[in-house]
């Protein structure tokens, strides 16, 4: 049942508390394992292995020139090259850009505020996206934006520069120890006190045990001379190595010397021990008895530098007398403690007055406003109406007293910078200005005047009165909560009668006798609990330290930086100097209190310490309470990882949660298929081989325990301290612990008051925990090696098991790991019923648990921890104790783990693998997929009309041929039943890793959705050779874990749509071959309408010269798939010069055009062609676009000769007017079209009634269009039809417009009119040249020359159709009754309700682009407004949307006439540069 190698043996029997050997053994083997393994796969590149170095960032927002997904920062894996991507179509990319980037160039030295001109390889043409280059080599934190010019105004030339927000990147830096590589993920920290460390001469023996334990990097507090308090991060100096590190006398006098031996030290230990480290940086306080404070007291915050902190001193002070005046007094009852605060408040703050620190002096107010405000009173005008804003209101409003106050208060108060009592004042010009501009102040008499403004300063006082009460109620208050915590609270320190040494409060301010002579107060340093770090709490934009909302330090004076050096120049000279000597000695650096430190500060600092060593790593703790904001540190300062800690999880769930969060990425995680070499026709905006750079998580640095928090031997159990630290060594991050956790302290160790040293170790750690931790720490550096990258964790109850899955290896560790947060809890015994195992289990490493702690006595001279008995198991010995195995691993059914004796307190762990015939398989697939060369032959007879089936049909078209869609429980039925609607979702979860999506589920559930795939293609023997491909793959996919089948599902239809839609590109036109991602995706969304399912004609004589027959073009999916209602005239040839003129398919075009010629009937193409069975002929428009599609179907043909041949091309009628001649060339359509116009149009529909259309009144089947000859336009249709595209019908009784259309257009509708003129120029040009044998047509017997025709069209338009400014109304045909808008065009012209003839419709916009020579440039300037369209699920763009682009239900999600009109406009722009 165990699949284990035979030398595994040596780790066999059962053993209490001394089998570091035999664990030392295992892990040897395994790593000699991970590497045979890993030298066995070589050979094989996994799926996603051939890792790009191109990473892009695509720039967004309104003009393209905003850092995407909200400015959060990005990060590059590795060195490479970025791209930062302008997109095309908007302001930034037609404003010629320009990028600047502080990235320094080559040999350069980084400023952060020196940007540098990134030139772009390409120049803008309109549609192709601008790309910037940047080749990255250094690590750090880097910045970049963009500028561009840009109209001043709509209307003007002038031009403007713009700049869009800074956004930034940065590259982590790549560790290494004695030169090989040390992964991010393969820390592990153990973090030390300096001061316990004794002198440099001892500390080789404690970094040589952290060594054999596991730790490869030793964090130590700051190794400065600390101030008075003793506390470890209260420094005396910067610049000053502690003399302490000696033995006393010893230190050299010199700190250059100090410093060379403590770099001596770290260097050995990176060379004899493997421990690279890692040194605290304290920048945000320095120590409230730092001797250069005397010199420069200007580096902390001070009445002088900072005078709105007087208030606060004078508190400050105040408590600290009151303090001394209580001395020998013990507080013991919250009773005494309320009596004390009111005492406080009474006799301490009462006196001070603060409140003229808030206030205005109304006094002094009164005697300014007499003084300046102007004695003269306006008059009124007698001959002003009454209602007249400045005539007094009457009666009075009452909120007027009210709105003068909040405006005076919010803009009109002014505060002197002195910050002394009653230093608020009123700024007069704002405040009389205000006045003067009200209506009832403004006529008061002068005494009127005075005594109103009196009582409005009173009321402002009043407000101001408040706002102080608010303040003294809140220093009250937080003066008692911390007496309370100090003296009263169980959990606090409990510091005894009130003395000098322990007085009521530490001080807000420590008083500095400066070298002057001077007393300086300094504010004192501290934190706020939920506080805002973007806000520095000393600054005047706060009051904590007055309110006394600062948890403070004492013994740590605040710094005060300012914004720039140029602030404060000694002190940035000064942190500068201290950072870059650390940067110099240690490898790696945390900041202490970063979340207060000024990120600008911070910045500078960091790009210091950079250029010092460039690959220096950065991390930190952030208290900021919001994930978003630790996300703006991050991308500023450019920080490697955030520490996190396990002892912070105050249940077993919520350990469970945080491991998830950062444990790294799941398994089975989808990863994008590569091919090396390979160039695809890309139908993205982004390149199959160009990383698209995102936000994620900042990485942990997960510690098990800080060294200023709670062990588990306080806040939980000692027994807990096993399985919270193996649970931490499973996470996908760097890990940590702190010296004292693995010796079982049983406190915290004080970092202020601690003066005792550490243990050293004695023996080789074969003791207590140090077996297991050493097993555990060097687990996870092996894992980190091998890339176990994917987790998965699981939690039943306390018991938590999480697995570390290498998709290199195929292998996995597990830890099964039951908490014990309590004791004595019912809940903590309780086990899971059984613990499925998706894989087989290979070897047992170790069981073991805490099984007694014994009595600890403290030393008064060492740190020591309490000694322990740790039962302890390894090999299959633990088989037999913890678990058993219910059955085996198989395809069909996981592995059952069953626990036996598994108290709160142990752990196991195990590993496991996937079956040798799996990873066969896997490897066989990966090769499969890495080699299309086979694809690639499959699909090379594939035309596009195969594509169609293969990529797309809807459930509804594949319906017609006995099949159906694809349905996802939870989801739903997929768009398209071809590769593309699989595509799509897959996509869509490989964006964001989306493993809990529907499809996901289901392919791991069982394997329709390969079977569904497969039986879809065997139904057409001509796709025998993708069948085949498609069976060998999926044949091996079914051999993998269900686990794994939607990573490698993924992987294998990924990899096939790639190709077929690369095969379906190079079939089409030149211009889409070469156009960017954008054009190509909207020519593969072209191939979705064009398919076999309903036939375009029933009749087979009509295209039996025609290879496809029975394809037809569907208008929309989903509601015109199959049936009657697949084929609209009018959709088809608005559709038709895009989807298939543009793309280079002219056989079907003209399928197309000879199809809807057949039908021909009444002079009009059919609007619904029902295949010819019974054809609706109910749209005036259609036959035009059908004109418009042959003449550019003409023009696309290369010689005269072939044009002659196409309007030559006979084409069976369905419907002709003599059954002895069915047959008509394209040109006698054309002629015929033209004629019926001409001479009138009058009939009505064939098979009218209910049975064609349940909703239309009867007069609407009655069609009428007539030419008028004075105008040459064509007028036709009536109230109850719809003859244009604005076709809907009203169908709600309840409503009352059932029957009636939304908009009937009846008259001339200006696009007809625009089409009818577009078709004369043409025929009149064609009949010139020879082509086309007509010039004319007879009306009322005489001859109308197209020619004369389009002159008198050209010569009425803007007279009829344009509606100008009211001072020229006589030159235009216009009733102004129904005028609304101006210098727009009508809808139509002649309607039978008049009104309709002036409403705003995009019409104009049609009419325009068919014959722009009939308007008036300046005119039609004044009508444009620019549109834009979404994506869809469907990969195509919708018929109709609601405002701004949000989804309508009523609308086809994929509309034929949407594509083909962007495609052909971007075609005509192509080829009209």
């Amino acid at each position: 049942m165990i699949d284990n190698q035979s030398d595994k043996s040596a780790l066999g029997s059962t053993t209490n508390n001394n089998n570091n050997n035999n664990n030392k053994t295992g892990i040897m083997l395994n790593q000699q394992q991970s590497t045979s393994t890993t030298a066995n796969n070589n050979n094989v590149k996994k799926i996603g292995e051939s890792q790009s170095d191109v990473f892009s960032i695509t720039l967004t927002g309104n003009t393209g020139s905003e850092p995407p997904f909200s400015n959060k920062g990005l990060v590059l894996p590795r060195f490479g090259t970025l791209r930062i991507v302008v997109p095309c179509g908007l302001e930034a990319a037609a404003g010629q850009p320009q990028l600047y980037c502080n990235y320094p160039a080559s040999g350069a030295q980084f400023s952060r505020t020196q940007y540098s001109l990134i030139k772009s390889p390409t120049t803008y043409n309109g549609h192709d996206d601008i790309v910037f280059n940047l080749k990255i080599t250094h690590h750090g934190c880097f910045d970049y934006y963009l500028e561009w010019s840009a109209p001043s105004s709509p209307s003007s030339d002038k031009k403007i520069v713009k700049r869009g927000s800074i956004g930034s990147f940065q590259i982590h830096p790549n560790l290494s120890i004695n030169g090989r590589p040390l992964q991010p993920d393969g820390i592990v920290l153990q973090t030390v006190l300096t001061k316990c460390l004794g002198t440099l001469d001892s500390w080789n023996d404690y970094i040589k045990t952290a060594s054999e334990t596991g730790y490869n990097m030793i964090h130590y507090t700051p190794v400065q001379e600390i101030g008075a308090s003793g506390s470890c991060y209260s420094i005396f100096d910067q610049l000053s190595i502690a003399p302490s590190l000696w033995p006393a006398g010893k230190a050299p006098a010199d700190q250059n010397q100090r410093l060379d031996a403590l770099e001596k030290v770290i260097r050995e230990s990176e060379r004899n021990h493997g421990c690279i480290s890692m040194i605290d940086l304290v920048w945000n306080h320095t120590s409230f008895n730092s001797n250069w404070l005397k010199q420069h007291p200007e580096a902390g915050y001070n009445p002088d530098n900072s005078p709105h902190l007087k208030a606060a001193v004078e508190v400050d002070q105040a408590l600290n007398r009151y303090s001394k005046s209580i001395e020998g007094t013990s507080i013991v009852s919250l009773e005494q403690l309320d009596n004390l605060i009111t005492h406080i408040g009474d006799s301490c703050l009462n006196p001070l007055k603060l409140w003229e620190y808030y206030v205005l002096d109304v006094s002094r107010e009164m005697e300014s406003f007499n003084q300046k405000y102007p004695a003269t009173v306006p008059t009124i005008n007698p001959e002003m109406p009454f209602n007249s804003p400045f005539m007094p209101i009457s009666p009075k409003n009452a909120n007027e007293n009210a709105d003068l106050v909040n405006q005076i208060q919010k803009k009109g108060l002014i505060r002197n910078p002195n910050y002394e009592r009653f230093s608020m004042t009123i700024d007069l010009e704002f405040t009389f200005k205000l006045l003067n501009g009200n209506a009832t102040f403004k006529n008061y008499t002068m005494e009127e005047k005075k005594q109103r403004y009196e009582d409005l300063l009173r009321l402002i006082n009043l407000n101001l009165y408040r706002e102080y009460d608010g303040d003294h109620d809140a220093i009250l208050n937080n003066v008692r909560e911390r007496i309370k915590y100090e003296r009263l609270a169980a959990h606090g320190p409990r510091l005894g009668p009130i003395s000098s040494s322990k007085p009521m409060l530490a001080s807000y301010f420590t008083i500095v006798e400066c070298d002057d002579g001077r007393r300086v107060p300094l504010a004192n340093n501290g934190w706020i609990f939920n506080y805002n770090p973007a806000v520095d709490f000393a600054s005047k934009d706060s009051r904590a330290y007055l309110r006394r909302d600062v948890i403070v330090w004492g013994d740590c004076v605040k710094m005060r930086y300012g914004q720039k050096p140029e602030d404060n120049p000694w002190l940035w000279q000064h942190m500068r100097t201290y950072t870059e000597r650390m940067a110099k000695l240690f490898h790696a650096i945390r900041i202490d209190n970063c979340h207060s430190t000024p990120i600008n500060v911070a910045q500078y600092l960091l790009d210091a310490a950079r250029a010092v060593r460039p690959t220096i790593y950065v991390t930190c703790e952030l208290f900021t309470g919001s994930e978003e904001a630790d996300s703006e540190f991050v991308k500023r300062l450019g920080i490697n990882s955030l520490i996190r800690e396990a002892m912070q999880c105050h249940d077993s769930w919520e350990l469970g949660r945080v491991c998830h969060r950062y444990g790294g990425q799941p398994i089975a995680s989808f990863v994008s298929p590569t091919v090396e070499g390979r160039h695809f026709h890309s139908v993205s905006n982004q390149p199959y081989d160009v990383n698209s750079l995102k936000p994620h998580l900042p990485p942990a640095l997960f510690m098990d325990c800080t060294h200023d928090n709670e062990t588990p031997a306080q806040k939980r159990t000692v027994a807990d301290t096993l399985p919270n630290s193996a649970i931490v060594a499973m996470t996908v991050s760097a890990i940590g612990s702190t010296h004292g956790y693995d010796e079982i302290y049983p406190s915290t160790i004080d970092l202020v008051h601690e003066t005792r040293t550490y243990q050293k170790q004695s023996g080789d750690n074969k003791s207590g925990l140090f077996p297991l931790k050493t097993l555990l720490n060097k687990l996870h550096v092996e894992m980190a090696d091998n890339q176990y990258s994917e987790v998965h964790i699981h939690q039943e109850h306390n018991v938590i098991m999480v697995q570390r899955f290498s998709p290199k290896l195929n292998r996995s560790v597990f830890l099964v790991a039951h908490t014990a947060f309590t004791v004595d809890n019912p809940e903590d015994i309780l086990l899971p019923e059984v613990i499925n195992i998706p894989c087989k289990v290979t070897e047992f490493i170790v069981g073991a648990r805490i099984t007694n702690s014994h009595d600890w006595h403290r030393n008064d001279q060492l740190l020591t921890g309490v000694n322990i008995d740790v039962e302890t198991y390894y090999g299959n010995s633990v088989f037999d104790k913890y678990c058993y195995i219910e059955n085996d691993y198989s395809l069909e059914r996981n592995l059952k783990l069953k626990l036996k004796d598994f108290p709160p307190g142990a752990i196991l762990l195990f590993r496991g693998e996937v079956p040798a015939e799996c990873t066969t398989a896997m490897n066989q697939l990966d090769v499969a997929l890495s080699e299309v060369s086979a694809l690639d032959n499959a699909i090379r007879s594939f035309t596009l009309l195969d594509m169609n089936t293969i990529l797309f049909k809807h459930p509804e078209e594949e319906r017609v041929n006995g099949g159906g869609g694809y349905n996802i429980p939870n989801y739903g039925t997929l768009p398209f039943c071809g590769i593309q609607g699989f595509a799509t979702i897959l996509n869509r979860i490989s964006e964001w890793n989306d493993l809990s999506h529907p499809l996901c589920n289901n392919l791991r559930e069982g394997n329709w959705a390969m079977d569904y795939i497969m039986m879809r293609l065997n139904n057409n023997p001509a796709y025998k050779p993708l069948i085949e491909w498609f069976n060998h793959s999926f044949w091996l996919v079914k051999q993998i874990p269900r686990h794994f089948i939607p990573k490698y599902f993924n992987a294998v239809v990924l990899t096939a749509y790639r190709s077929i839609v690369d095969k379906a590109i190079s079939l089409m036109s030149p211009f889409v071959i070469e156009s960017n991602w954008f054009v190509k995706a909207l020519a593969l969304a072209s191939i979705e309408f064009y398919g076999v399912c309903t036939p375009l004609i029933n009749n087979p004589i009509v295209l039996e010269s025609f290879k496809n027959p029975q394809a037809s073009l569907c208008a929309g999916l989903p509601h015109f798939c199959a049936g009657y209602m697949r084929s609209w005239g009018r959709d088809t040839f608005i559709a038709l010069r895009g989807v298939m003129l543009s793309t280079g398919r002219l056989d079907e075009a003209k399928q197309l055009i000879v199809g809807y010629g057949s039908s021909t009937q009444f002079g009009l193409i059919p609007n619904l062609l029902d295949s010819g069975n019974r054809p609706r002929y109910n749209a005036r428009d259609s036959t035009w676009w059908y004109l418009k599609s042959i003449q550019d179907y003409s023009d696309l043909l290369a010689s005269d000769t072939e044009r002659k041949t196409f309007l030559a091309t006979r084409v069976f009628r369905l419907f002709p007017s003599d059954p002895n001649q069915p047959y008509s060339t394209v040109a006698e359509l054309i002629q015929e079209i033209m004629q019926c116009h001409a001479q009138g149009i009058k009939f009505r529909e064939p098979f009218a009634g209910r049975e064609i259309d349940e909703k239309m009144k009867d007069e609407g089947f009655n069609i009428n269009i007539t030419l008028n000859r004075d105008n040459g336009f064509l007028y036709g249709g009536n109230q109850f039809n719809c003859g244009t595209w604005m076709d809907k019908m009203g169908e709600s009784a309840k409503a009352h417009n059932y029957g009636d259309p939304a908009t009937p257009r009846d008259g001339a509708p200006i696009e007809i009119t625009a089409m009818l003129f577009s078709t004369l120029k043409w025929l009149a040009k064609i009949n010139q040249s020879g082509i086309y044998p007509h010039s004319s047509v007879k009306v009322s017997g005489s001859d109308l020359k197209f020619s004369e025709w389009q002159k008198l069209i050209q010569d009425n338009f803007e007279l009829f159709y344009y509606i100008p400014s009211s001072s020229e109304d006589k030159k235009y045909k216009i009733n102004t009754s129904f005028v609304r808008r101006r210098y727009i065009y009508k809808d139509t012209v002649g309607s039978s309700s008049q009104y309709t003839d002036y409403q705003f419709r995009p019409n104009q916009l049609v009419a325009m682009s068919f014959a722009p020579e009939l308007f008036n440039r300046e005119k039609a300037q004044k009508t444009l407004d620019l549109t834009y369209i979404q994506q869809s699920s469907y990969a195509s763009l919708p018929e109709l949307t609601n405002r701004d682009g949000a989804y309508c239900r009523d609308s086809c999600d994929s509309q034929a006439w949407s594509i083909g009109t962007i495609i052909a406009s971007l075609c005509y722009l192509n080829n009209h540069k």
